[in-house]
Formats: C-alpha cells, structure tokens, sequence
C-alpha cells in the first residue's frame, strides 16, 4: 500500500500519534467501526493561518525564481497530476518545476520546488522554520527517492528555504540508512496494524492533536510520563530497573541507579510521592528552598506583566497584540496596549516601554513580575524589530527589574504535578479562574475568529483573560510570599 511522506514524517514523529490519524482516517472511509474513533485537541491542529502562511512562504521563492531570476517556472500545484505528466513536464526543460505530485511503489508527495540543472536534479522544500530538524531531512530523503525512480536521474542537491529567506544546502549521505531503516519499520508497523492495539506513546514525541489520547494512557497505566519534565531516556533507566509506573518509584527502596544523578533520583522519586497522593483539586507540594531563590515580598510599586502574541501574522516573530499590567496600588490599576496592526503594535511597544520607564523613575526600587521567559524574549524581538529600547531593556535586565516567577517555583518548589504551568500553579495558591476563555491556546483562536473573522467581540473577552493572567501573578506572588 503507498503512503504519503506527510504520513511517513507524522510516524517518525510519533508512532502514537500515526497509529492514531490512521484509525480516524479508517472510521472515516467506514473500513472499521466508528467505536474506534478518537477524539482530537482541536486547538492542537496546524492553524488554517499557518497554512496560508506556509504558502505564502512557497511564493515568496516561486517569485524570485519566476520574476527576480527570471527562470522559467512551470506550476503544477493544481494538478493532482500523474507521474507520466510530470515526466511529460520535465522533457519540456524547465528550469524549476513548482509543486509537482508524483508517487513511486511505497510513498505519494507534492515536492515544493524541482531546480532542474543541466541532466541533474536539486529539491528545495520551502519551510517556516528558522532551522533545519531532522524530520525536514527524513522528508527530502523520502522525496529524493521518488524523484530518482521515476525519473531515472540523479538528485544531487537538496535545500532547505527557511523562515529567514535563505536556502541552505542539507546533505543527505549519513542519513540514508537511517531513512532505510525508518521506512522498514513503518512498513513493518502498518502490516501489523491493529485498531485495538496503539502502540505506547513516549515522552517527547509530538503528539500533536492526540496529545490528551497520549495523556488518558500516561493517567490509566500512572506511567512514568507523568512526572514532571522527566526525558525518555530517564525513563528508560527507570524501566531497567524494574520502576514501570508512578507507584513504584514512589515505592522503591532504592537511593539511586545507574545512568542517573542520585539527586536527580531522589528528586524523581520525591515528585512520583506528590504526583501520587495529589488530586485533581488538592495538589501537593514541598518546599526544597525557604528562601524561595532570594525572593522579596509584593511591594505597592511592583507591576505584574503578561503579553498575548500571534505566532502566525509575520514570518519569523510573534505580533504582540497585547500589553498588559497590573498594579497593586490603592486602585489595583489595569492597563493594556491593545494593537490591530503592525504600526498599531509599534506603537503599543513604544507606549508600554515609556510606562515601565517612566515608572521605574517614579519607583526605583520596582520590579516587573512576569512567568517563564517569554516577555523578555519579546521584548528584545521587538526592540530589534522597531529599532527602538534595545539599551533600556538591557539595563532594566541588568538591573534585576524583571522576576520570574516561574524560575522561582521551579528552584524553590517540588510539585504534585505533570506541569509547572501558570494554571497548574495558581491551584496552589487556590487561585479560581472564572473567565470563559481559560488557555493560551484558547487565546489565540480567539484573536484569529477576532482578527480574520471579524467576532468583535472577543476582544473583550481576550482582554479580560490577559487581565487574568497578571492579576492572578499578583495572587500567586502573594502566596509565595506567605511561604517565606
């Protein structure tokens, strides 16, 4: 049976997450019963936005050859064409065919950009990313095959046109029987299919939009998974040891294995017995540092920060369309710089920048509490995107202005749970949210409908969980001062 690469890249992401896509696409065609279907994290699934984006990065090239180079481009990338056209195509001696589909015995794909030079072939595939990974390198072997086969001639260039515009030359020699070996193992794996018997899904596989299927197996056999950034191989160390779920390392009478720090062992063990005992309502923790990494109480001046970005309006950076603040004066103050647009979302870094600048005049000693390292992250983009603040933000860093509250928890706490997320972490703090939009995730599929759908009236709503989120570090912030 052929497959396409896009099947064959998504099992050597994750086996689990193939297994899956395949029994839904099985219910679909009515080849097996519809009791197997599996229900899908809809706010996991490739943006409808980031498609068009990806496209739009296609074009980008396809211009350049067609219109910058003046290259004779032929498109097929309406043509769900057969192999012989292609092959009719190709005799015509273009110099770059565009989205050509063509299939051998094993695998079927639509190849971004054929460069035809001299008798040689070359591939460029055009992706978003701002590096080369090895499924990208997976993909041009499998596309690499089925070009060589069906044409007779030889692939002897393979490139990569990534987010920063640029081809980069990937070679493919020492990855070639890696490729070999996958493509066995994935024809292995669909003769043995079974719609009753998914194989188990393993830590750091991008599960995608089965990721909660993944999870409801983690929870039903209390797998190792579960604890909190544990790595594969870790588990795998657990497992040689006969440490198979939770319980037993929570259980064990070991001190320490072989392959593992005895602190890092202890440390496991110590979460497996918080993971353990913990529930959905009542989660457990210990302090392993009392001075909570030199943390200092609120004080009246300290601001809590939280930014709302979209990842896919502009290649290469988030848009920020959301700057927000909450105070702790005597009015528990609330302010945001909302943007439409790019000069829109200039204008609300400049502003949001004179109000933290302007503020720290007012209050030198303040500090700009924050969670995990996306806003300073942000911040330096911007700055670098509009030319603007790059010293001010340096010196507010240098100056220790910014606190991490998350950096905090993570040295400070050990938690009952698989996630150190904000949301996980306010249950500590009994820290009840109200609001309707309740995710990040959720977040950004309500600007898209807000953006692109014209629903006006989400903003209101987005509004109100970024307010959420900064008053709610304000809370957390105020528990852990409790715990000094």
């Amino acid at each position: 049976m052929t497959h396409s690469v896009t099947e064959f890249t998504r099992f050597y992401n994750s086996p689990f997450s193939y297994w899956c896509s395949k029994t839904n696409k099985l219910v679909k065609e009515k080849k097996i019963d519809g009791t197997y279907k599996i229900e899908i994290d809809a706010s996991k699934l490739t943006s409808k936005q980031l498609l068009a984006k990806a496209q739009e990065h296609e074009v980008v090239l396809k211009d350049k050859y067609r219109i910058s180079e003046q290259l004779n481009v032929v498109d097929m990338s309406n043509k769900e064409s057969t192999n012989q056209v292609f092959l009719d195509e190709l005799d015509r001696k273009p110099d770059v065919i565009f989205q050509p589909y063509i299939s051998s015995k094993d695998f079927v794909g639509r190849l971004d950009f054929i460069s035809i030079v001299d008798d040689d072939l070359h591939i460029i595939d055009a992706k978003l990313s701002s590096s080369i990974k090895e499924v990208h390198i997976v993909q041009l072997c499998a596309y690499k095959e089925i070009l060589e086969k069906i044409t007779g001639r030889d692939v002897t260039e393979c490139f990569l046109f990534l987010g920063d515009l640029q081809l980069h030359k990937v070679e493919l020699g020492e990855y070639q029987r890696m490729y070999e070996d996958l493509k066995k193992e994935f024809a292995d794996f669909n003769k043995t299919y079974n719609p009753e018997l998914p194989p188990y899904p393993k830590k750091g596989e991008e599960l995608k939009e089965y990721e909660n299927a993944a999870k409801k197996i983690w929870v039903k056999n209390n797998g190792l998974e579960l604890l909190y950034r544990v790595q594969a191989k870790q588990i795998e160390k657990f497992k040689i040891n006969d440490i198979n779920t939770v319980e037993d390392l929570k259980n064990t009478g070991l001190q320490k294995i072989d392959g593992m720090g005895e602190s890092t062992f202890l440390k496991f063990k110590k979460l497996a017995q918080l993971l353990d005992e913990s529930t959905e309502n009542k989660i457990l923790y210990e302090i392993k540092d009392s001075f909570l990494n030199g943390m200092r109480k609120p004080q009246k001046e300290d601001l809590y920060i939280d930014f709302e970005g979209y990842p896919f309006l502009t290649i290469g950076r988030n848009f920020e369309y959301l700057y927000g603040i909450w105070s702790i004066d005597e009015n528990e103050d609330f302010t945001y710089y909302w943007s439409d647009d790019e000069e829109e979302e200039k204008t609300s870094f400049f502003g949001f920048m004179e109000y933290l600048l302007n503020h720290i005049k007012l209050y030198p000693d303040a500090k700009f509490y924050h969670y995990f390292s996306y806003e300073i992250t942000s911040l330096r983009k911007s700055a670098q995107t509009f030319g603007a603040y790059k010293e001010e933000i340096e010196r507010l860093i240098e100056k220790e202005c910014f606190v991490d509250l998350f950096k905090i928890i993570n040295s400070s706490l050990l938690i009952g749970a698989s996630s150190y997320s904000l949301k996980t972490v306010e249950k500590l703090a009994g820290i009840i949210r109200t609001e309707s939009l309740q995710s990040g995730k959720e977040s950004i599929q309500y600007f898209e409908d807000y953006f692109y759908n014209e629903e006006y009236e989400l903003k209101d709503l987005i509004i109100e969980y970024n307010k959420a989120d900064c008053k709610n570090l304000f809370l957390l912030h105020n528990w852990l001062a409790k715990l000094l």
